[in-house]
């Protein structure tokens, strides 16, 4: 078969992220011998063409694309339940635009129904897009890349461009090895290039990171601010430069889904049509034997003394799996939850 050998005629990936800069990985597409492997498992049949191909893309290139895999029921009815939710306004869904996550019960759709905010776990108040958050043939890549059971972590809903910086997810999103992380974004919509097409940078995920401090990869925003963030922003330029790596838009199809490595640079593109939408639904993914508990951060509002209500964060928690044709995934921390006074 042609695949196979394009397979064997292709040099082995330079070295395990590992060393100075770099996220340490455990993970075998992460390793010297993960192109040899794919060819010895593709030759052996254990993987079919399609997934052989979609596997070395990922160890070469940092991502792997399928096309119109997603049950069109499912995203039908996970729409309709974005619009549902902005008018029940439920308390125990969160949403935000650039800043913490707070309550639906805050929620103001004709003033905050606009650019760049998210939905954070849907799949807690709706079934269709809980069928995506569990869908079979996204784990079934999954289980591929992490040679182990997945299990779903968060998802998020965009309505619009996210125009966010390009980013790594382990810098913001937490797990246990923190290369135990993939990512899915699944097109609700067809997607062109004046809506904010979500970006990504082949090949970066390769790279090292910026270090805030030695050996630190992560941003505390206790601590770090926009200094660091230009900082760190300036550091992943100067790469792509050197190696003259270029931002690729995602234009795809409703139905199409994109699944990254974790240290792959990825972001938001400017908006060029105002009046397009970009919708789109994200779903972070671990692995089941090192993720066993949810953290979510929120804004909630209290009273204070002089009868106003004043900001304060909290976290909440849950270990609660889902299960759905075999896949598993989090429950959302805000479950059951009511704010102060509501």
């Amino acid at each position: 078969m042609a695949f196979l050998k394009n397979l064997f005629g292709k040099a082995a990936p330079a070295g395990p992220l590992t060393g100075e800069g770099h996220l340490a990985s455990d993970l075998w597409v992460d390793q010297p011998g993960a192109a040899a492997r794919i060819a010895d498992r593709a030759r052996r049949g254990e993987l079919s063409a399609a997934q052989a191909e979609g596997l070395l893309h990922f160890v070469e290139r940092g991502y792997v694309v399928f096309r119109g895999g997603m049950s069109e029921a499912a995203i039908a009815g996970t729409l309709a339940d974005v619009d549902r939710v902005w008018s029940e306004r439920p308390a125990d869904l969160a949403y935000a635009h650039s800043g913490a996550l707070r309550s639906f019960a805050y929620a103001d759709q004709e003033r905050e129904r606009r650019p760049s905010y998210r939905i954070a776990d849907l799949h807690s108040h709706s079934a269709a897009a809980l069928e995506l958050y569990l869908d079979p043939s996204i784990f079934a890549w999954v289980r591929l890349l992490f040679a182990e059971e997945p299990v779903a972590t968060q998802s998020l809903f965009f309505e619009y461009g996210s125009q966010q910086a390009l980013h790594r997810d382990p810098v913001f999103v937490q797990t246990t090895p923190p290369s135990h992380l993939v990512a899915a974004w699944i097109a609700l919509e067809d997607v062109g290039p004046d809506c904010g097409p979500l970006v990504y940078v082949p090949g970066t995920h390769r790279l090292p990171y910026h270090q805030f401090e030695p050996g630190e990869h992560r941003f505390d925003t206790s601590r770090y601010g926009e200094r660091e963030a230009h900082a760190m922003a300036a550091f992943d330029r100067a790469q792509m430069e050197r190696q003259g790596l270029q931002p690729v838009p995602f234009t795809c199809r409703r139905g199409d889904v994109l699944i990254w490595h974790a240290s792959l640079l990825h972001g938001g593109s400017p908006v060029t049509d105002p009046s397009l939408t970009r919708r789109s639904f994200v779903v972070h993914f671990s692995t089941l034997a090192t993720y066993k508990l949810r953290r979510q951060g929120i804004v909630e509002l209290v009273p204070d003394e002089s009868g106003g209500r004043v900001e304060r964060p909290r976290i909440l928690e849950t270990e609660r799996v889902l299960e759905r044709d075999g896949c598993q995934g989090f429950d959302s921390p805000m479950r059951g939850y009511r704010p102060p006074r509501y």
